[in-house]
């Protein structure tokens, strides 16, 4: 009886999923489907989306503004992880990393130009889905010791609790405002 119980639980829950996003394979310039699960971004080097939207679509059009701020931004921080000793901290929404964090690196390392076969359809994933891509975009932020230490008194509550985390990977110091 328990057991009846639980297989129909267990069909409901089934029942209930929402569809997968990737219903319709996405197509890649390549003619190729995109993969799922885990990128290998060695074997995509040569293969980029393609734009699934026609000239003048107001999607796209009303996310242009937004697309071209977080890729000015992101550009930004790519050229501060390029000189960490000057830019020796980064931050994500609450925890502190060293700029050599290789959880930095992952994101921040991996913004490209705009020549980048990751800006080819960019626009266009991001006005429809929302997505960002660390191809061409990241939400870290490279910080000088002085920003750093300003982030960390932000966040620290009026009765002295933290509300931001330090990396497990990097373990930085805390940084010393000058």
């Amino acid at each position: 009886m328990a057991e009846a119980a639980r297989q129909a639980a267990a069909a409901l829950r089934r029942a209930q999923v929402p569809p997968s996003r990737r219903s319709e394979p996405e197509r890649t310039a390549a003619g190729l489907v995109a993969p799922a699960g885990s990128v290998d971004w060695e074997r995509l080097d040569g293969v980029a989306q393609v734009s699934v939207c026609a000239a003048g679509c107001w999607v796209c059009a009303e996310a242009r503004d937004r697309f071209d701020a977080i890729r000015a931004e992101s550009v930004e921080q790519r050229r501060r992880f390029d000189e960490p000793d000057r830019y020796p901290y980064a931050v994500g929404k609450h925890t502190l990393h060293q700029a050599t964090c290789r959880g930095i690196e992952q994101s921040v390392g991996r913004v490209q130009g705009d020549d980048s076969i990751w800006m080819q359809g960019a626009l266009t994933t991001f006005a429809h889905e929302g997505t960002l891509n660390s191809g061409w975009a990241t939400h870290k932020r490279m910080m000088e010791p002085g920003e750093a230490a300003a982030w960390v008194a932000e966040r620290i509550g009026p009765r002295g609790g933290i509300r931001y985390r330090l990396c497990r990977i990097c373990t930085p110091q805390l940084p010393v405002a000058n």
